[in-house]
């Protein structure tokens, strides 16, 4: 009777089951092969393209994220006035942090650290890091050569700094670099005929200059705009840029500083980082067409530079934008010069393809 009974449970709970998927199916959604009457004015075609476009822009849609970028300031601070003050979105939910660094010693510490994600640091020191191993890449150059040396004494040729003080920023950096080769072009030797004084930063290069302290000095602009501002008279002894072309026949300035961007933020949001690149070339652009306005956005950053300096020094400033991988040719040439003048302060050789970042 057991045996009889337990057969009899199973047997109701099965047909139980039958019913309940029976009932299921009745309620459940009518399939590709039933008649269904279409929504008006929409097609199984355009109903499908809308679900998968709006899957993509769902999939495109980054999690939060904040992103570093880092300048020194003056010439290369000015050519990202835009991007720091207005905050364009690279992309939804994307930010970017940006810091004009006084000390350009800073910069090597920051990006071998792997602190900051986007970089623009001098042209020698971007091999230099490379050529260590650090992740990153050269994406661009913008700014190309704001350097002018600057006297209270009266000299005029470059044989009149033998014996001499020059004060100057940035040991190892394009300025003492294009310093040595101009002056090794003109038949010095930058270490034996002349005493080469190196300033922290950019904060001391007027002051020391305007106090008497130094009598001689590599002067970058906007800075020298500054103090043509002030009660001390002083000529300018060389346009570095000039005596460049003069030295070396190639035109249009050197390039002094670039864009670094980091390898992960290349591989993970590329789109993000040809947003920024795009960005900072219109900025660049953007500065050169409206100094007046760039000169407010400066002084409301509290940069420093006052609106009059920012238009007076803009045509010196140099400022305009190249993909740096589409120049590599003539970037090369200069490379070259760099690696003449001073192998160790590019890393001991020329970079080589994966140095530069392609779109």
């Amino acid at each position: 009777m057991n045996n009889l009974k337990n057969r009899i449970q199973k047997s109701m709970a099965v047909l139980m089951v039958l019913i309940m998927v029976m009932s299921l199916s009745a309620c459940a959604p009518k399939t590709a092969n039933e008649t269904v009457e279409p929504a008006a004015e929409a097609t199984p075609e355009a109903t499908s393209t809308t679900a998968s476009e709006d899957n993509e822009e769902a999939s495109t849609i980054l999690e939060p994220l904040t992103l570093r970028a880092i300048t020194p300031e003056g010439a290369t601070t000015i050519a990202m006035l835009k991007m720091i003050s207005e905050q364009p979105v690279l992309k939804e939910n994307v930010t970017v942090e940006y810091e004009s660094l006084t000390a350009t010693d800073l910069l090597a510490t920051e990006i071998m650290g792997e602190k900051t994600d986007f970089a623009i640091v001098p042209t020698n020191l971007a091999i230099k890091l490379y050529n260590k191993g650090v992740p990153y890449k050269f994406a661009s150059i913008n700014t190309h050569g704001n350097l002018y040396m600057i006297t209270t004494l009266d000299i005029t040729s470059w044989d009149d700094l033998k014996g001499k003080d020059v004060y100057m920023i940035g040991q190892g950096l394009i300025p003492d670099l294009i310093f040595r080769h101009l002056a090794k072009s003109n038949g010095l030797d930058p270490d034996k005929d002349m005493n080469l004084v190196y300033l922290s930063g950019t904060t001391e290069v007027a002051p020391t200059f305007l106090s008497g302290k130094s009598t001689i000095t590599i002067m970058p602009e906007p800075l020298l705009s500054v103090v043509s501002t002030k009660d001390v008279p002083y000529t300018v002894l060389f346009d570095f840029q000039e005596e460049f072309e003069k030295a070396t026949g190639i035109s249009g300035g050197f390039p002094q500083a670039g864009l670094m961007v980091k390898n992960t933020v290349v591989e993970a949001y590329p789109e993000v980082v040809d947003a920024f690149i795009s960005n900072l070339e219109e900025s660049c652009t953007w500065v050169n067409e409206n100094p007046k306005e760039a000169g407010a956005y400066a002084e409301d950053l509290e940069l420093g530079t006052p609106t009059p300096i920012i238009v007076k020094a803009m045509d010196g400033l140099n400022i305009w934008h190249e993909n740096a991988y589409e120049h590599r040719e003539s970037l090369e040439k200069f490379y070259n010069i760099l690696l003449e003048a001073s192998p160790e302060a590019i890393g001991g050789k020329l970079p080589d393809e994966g140095f530069y970042y392609k779109k």
